[in-house]
């Protein structure tokens, strides 16, 4: 793994994965908003949302714990 690759911060590396997830499901703007309150840095947050290609893959355990699953119809 390159430099680039590694990840030293893992909460800020969740926070992203996080992110992404709900980039998937719902939208740029709800994505922004949670990794910035997640204190993510606004470069990074423009930089996964707007270059898909330069994303870091995630590790298979943020692939388990950051994944979104929708809940069963009426749930609040």
């Amino acid at each position: 793994m390159n430099e680039r690759q590694r990840r030293t911060d893992e909460a800020t590396a969740n926070a992203v994965a996080r992110g992404l997830n709900i980039l998937g499901v719902r939208n740029a703007a709800l994505a922004q908003r949670y990794m910035r309150h997640m204190g993510v840095p606004d470069a990074v947050i423009a930089r996964v949302i707007a270059e898909p290609e330069a994303r870091r893959r995630e590790s298979v355990g943020q692939s388990v714990s950051e994944a979104i699953t929708p809940s069963p119809a009426g749930d609040p």
